[in-house]
């Protein structure tokens, strides 16, 4: 049976993904710039510089996951989604698509999605902060006393003065938001 060649040259572009060659040097600088520019508020810059790094590497993960990020600023949470997940087929084991999917997740309400991967995000990296965060945040969102409790001291232990802390309401001494 002959295999049309759309369907190869496909097949094959999923192998170059997982294969986990070599990022060329100008996709890290590119991607560098526009995570900078991202996160000064150019977000126009930001666009061009991810989609010139992604250029250089289809499936340069941490591009994919700077402009699943970029899209989910934008509310574009479905764009978001693909390339979150495209950055996890390129790299099943990058803990910030794991999170930034979770986020995306949340977003459009399937919580229990975005708890599992928050926590499949912490399986992979303990010191995941962001991902530990987002757990607090959606334990006390859903009243889960315990969870945020035990997340919240983590948290602490992990970054004693991590500025989500001072986001969180009044606490009582158990470190958690005291009953109003």
């Amino acid at each position: 049976m002959k295999v049309p060649l759309v369907t190869t040259l496909a097949a094959v572009g999923m192998c170059g993904c997982l294969a986990r060659t070599a990022v060329h040097p100008e996709a890290v600088r590119l991607n560098g710039e526009g995570a900078r520019a991202l996160a000064e508020g150019r977000a126009r810059e930001a666009r061009v510089l991810f989609d010139l790094s992604l250029e250089y590497g289809p499936c340069y993960a941490e591009a994919l996951h700077n402009l699943g990020v970029w899209h989910l600023l934008r509310g574009e949470l479905q764009a978001a989604a693909q390339r979150e997940e495209e950055a996890l087929v390129c790299r099943p084991d990058l803990v910030q698509a794991r999170c930034g999917l979770g986020v995306v997740r949340w977003r459009q309400g399937d919580l229990d999605e975005a708890r599992a991967l928050f926590e499949e995000t912490l399986r992979l990296d303990p010191g995941a902060l962001d991902a530990r965060r987002n757990l607090v945040l959606l334990d006390i969102e859903q009243g889960r006393t315990e969870e945020a409790r035990a997340q919240l001291e983590r948290l602490q232990a992990l970054s004693p003065q991590d500025p989500i802390l001072e986001r969180l309401p009044p606490q009582d001494e158990a470190g958690l938001p005291a009953d109003r």
